[in-house]
């Protein structure tokens, strides 16, 4: 475990402030997420993010994307954003995605994007743990990964391009996701469409995990 995750931090590492560095600043700018991720108003709507929202982006990159998506929702408040490493941009917490230091129900909105592949199963299992004791009653959360396709070459293709910053990759489809997501004890799970996606043109998969609203018997 201590292997595997020293090899995921020192790829990421590598990738922020290693060679690739300019790469991974234009990729996770602004301009770059919304060339990949173009239908911003789409996850604003989709997590319901807004005025008086708390809100949460875990593997934030520069966490520019982030602190766009909180402007255009018009949130009251920065986005509070996690990675592996310190970013060139204001990542606000050095985290791993099993154990995040918050309180329980810290959070109304919850995004994760392009970010579990590097993880193995059982992270990205206690990673969905963690996000469904994070939300708060009503809140939603988005996590967005590239998908598999039906071509094993071309995924190992895929996963090659899509391996820098990533001590491994694993692809996962909308059922591995919704298994993972299933057992993590969330009210309602849904496959969602943040397409269309041209660059790269690869699809996603993306997974909206939900919690209900507590009854009033239950406080």
């Amino acid at each position: 475990m201590m292997r595997r995750r020293r090899k995921a931090i020192e790829a990421r590492q590598g990738w922020v402030f290693g060679p690739t560095s300019l790469l991974a600043r234009a990729i996770n700018s602004q301009t770059g997420m919304a060339l990949i991720t173009p239908r911003a108003q789409r996850i604003i709507d989709l997590i319901e993010l807004g005025p008086g929202k708390r809100y949460l982006d875990v593997g934030c990159g520069t966490a520019a994307y982030a602190h766009l998506l909180a402007a255009k929702a018009g949130a009251d408040e920065p986005p509070v954003t996690v990675d592996l490493v310190a970013g060139p941009g204001p990542v606000e917490v050095i985290g791993w995605p099993e154990q995040l230091p918050f309180r329980d129900e810290s959070f109304d909105c919850i995004t994760s994007l392009y970010y579990v592949r590097r993880f193995d199963d059982d992270v990205t299992r206690a990673f969905a743990g963690e996000i469904a004791r994070l939300l708060a009653p009503g809140g939603s959360a988005l996590v967005m990964e590239v998908a598999p396709v039906r071509s094993g070459l071309l995924d190992r293709l895929h996963a090659r391009l899509l391996g820098a910053g990533c001590g491994e990759v694993d692809l996962r489809g909308w059922g591995r996701l919704a298994a993972t997501f299933t057992e993590a004890g969330f009210d309602a799970i849904d496959l969602v469409n943040v397409g269309p996606f041209l660059v790269p043109p690869i699809p996603r998969v993306g997974v909206l995990a939900r919690r209900g609203w507590r009854s009033a018997e239950e406080g």
